[in-house]
């Protein structure tokens, strides 16, 4: 495991920036920067706890128990500060909320968003460009700090502008991974597919084992043959039907949607570019699942009425699951020992693999000794150590290089945790070839996922056509 962080650069390193323009280091920045950075002993002279920084999260009380040691850190080195967790429980939420306090509440000083979250952010230009921040001698980032970053990361937060401006940092970052029955794989002699090909040929094996076998014949399938007369039973199941149809289609070398630039040099953060709906290679890809769903394959848990395949994976539903790194915790009950591997890809050409998570941002309302206290803290937040400290307490990825190579997180990487397992294996994408992509966001992007993922399941559930599934969705996204 050790120097680990090179193999992560190699493959964040490959991510592109969405869009039709390239960015440089000029131009017009789309977030707000005009604000002065104060001094550390001006910050340091004020009474004792009275910059207040409201940190807004949406996090349960595990990522917030974190979050407060990492605040009370901060206020021990900086007394005149006092962090106070503003907790709104679900992303949209709290993307609702912080739009109803732009719009005439009280802003947050920070919080952390999706990229589609910012960009409806800085239609008031609501966050500040951290570029002032980052390049100040006395509180920013050296280069060689700076390029400690996860390159993908930080590129997903310079894509809104061609002066590559700076909206916010990497937070709490996941991808995703397959997770699978380990008694079932060694029983009959089964490989974990690396290829969708070699997933299609393992399903239909699969499909011929499992009708011979008795309930609880093996306490690590539970009762198989009441899931099959009930016609729940798939040999692999997808949890994201949002993650699943952008995936598939950039593994298929097709388009899913563009960002829009104005001409000077700004992205235009109201409107995108839908592509899913006239490439060819993204409706080959379609074409491809509703196959492997017909022959009764692979599947969304919705073909169970399931919000995610953990729960019927845990009992002996599915014999695969590809869900999110950050969520291994949910396998902690299954019935079967776990392993986690990488995704299965097209080709050796198409290995594309979604990076998703949240960024975190400082509210151009909060005042300049609020900004530098809420830098200060994120700066705190991101060192080397307590981004490894984050991913092992969380499940979430360190966004520092270093972090990977620290001695702390190579004993986690060492242990039994199905959160260790799911860590060596997302190392195994730079290893073998992966690239992490990011797609265009703007106000209302979520909504072109939303509703593509309403469309992959009735391509895959209902076994919908296909032309008209995505029009449908094309409609209703308008």
């Amino acid at each position: 495991m050790k120097k680990l962080f090179v193999l992560i650069l190699t493959l964040v390193a490959a991510v592109a920036l969405v869009g039709c323009g390239e960015s440089s280091n000029s131009g017009t920045s789309i977030a707000e920067n005009n604000y002065t950075v104060e001094t550390v002993e001006n910050l340091k002279a004020q009474a004792d706890k009275s910059v207040l920084v409201t940190f807004r999260i949406p996090f349960g009380t595990n990522i917030q128990a974190v979050i407060r040691e990492f605040a009370d850190e901060f206020e021990a080195e900086y007394p005149s500060v006092k962090i106070e967790l503003d907790v709104v429980s679900g992303y949209d939420d709290m993307k609702a909320a912080t739009i109803q306090d732009i719009n005439g509440g009280v802003v947050p000083t920070m919080t952390v968003g999706y990229p589609d979250h910012f960009a409806e952010y800085l239609i008031t230009k609501s966050i500040i460009a951290l570029d002032n921040f980052i390049e100040n001698e006395n509180v920013g980032y050296s280069q060689e700090e700076l390029d400690d970053f996860l390159p993908g990361y930080i590129k997903e937060n310079r894509q809104f502008d061609n002066a590559g401006s700076y909206v916010g940092l990497p937070f709490n970052k996941s991808t995703e991974a397959l997770y699978y029955n380990v008694e079932f794989f060694e029983e009959f002699g089964l490989e974990v597919p690396e290829t969708w090909d070699e997933m299609e040929a393992l399903c239909a094996r699969i499909l011929e084992i499992v009708p011979t076998l008795k309930n609880d014949q093996y306490s690590w399938l539970g009762k198989i043959e009441d899931h099959l007369a009930a016609g729940e039973f798939v040999p692999c199941l997808y949890d994201s039907g949002g993650n699943l149809f952008t995936t598939i289609i950039h593994q298929f070398g097709g388009k899913y949607t563009e960002s829009i630039y104005k001409s000077n040099g700004i992205v235009d953060v109201q409107r995108g570019s839908l592509k899913f709906d006239t490439s060819p290679e993204a409706k080959e890809a379609l074409t491809y699942l509703q196959g492997l769903a017909t022959k009764g394959y692979f599947n969304m848990p919705d073909s169970m009425e399931l919000s995610y395949g953990s729960y019927a994976y845990n009992v002996g539903k599915c014999i695969m699951n590809i869900g999110s790194t950050g969520g291994s915790g949910y396998y902690s009950d299954a019935i079967c020992s776990t392993a986690v591997a990488p995704i299965p890809y097209k080709d050796a050409s198409h290995k594309n693999v979604i990076q998703q998570g949240t960024n975190v941002c400082i509210m151009s309302q909060a005042s300049d000794l609020q900004k530098l206290a809420a830098w200060l803290f994120i700066k705190h937040m991101l060192t080397p150590e307590n981004t490894a400290e984050f991913a092992i307490v969380t499940g979430y990825m360190p966004v520092r290089q270093s972090a990977y190579d620290l001695p702390e997180y190579l004993d986690f990487l060492d242990g039994p945790t199905t959160a260790a397992k799911v860590h060596k294996a997302t190392a195994k994408y730079a290893q073998q070839g992966y690239e992490y992509f990011v797609d265009a966001a703007w106000a209302g992007s979520s909504n072109v996922r939303t509703e593509c993922q309403a469309a992959i399941s009735q391509i895959l559930v209902d076994k919908a056509n296909i032309d008209q599934a995505l029009q449908e969705a094309v409609n209703r996204i308008g």
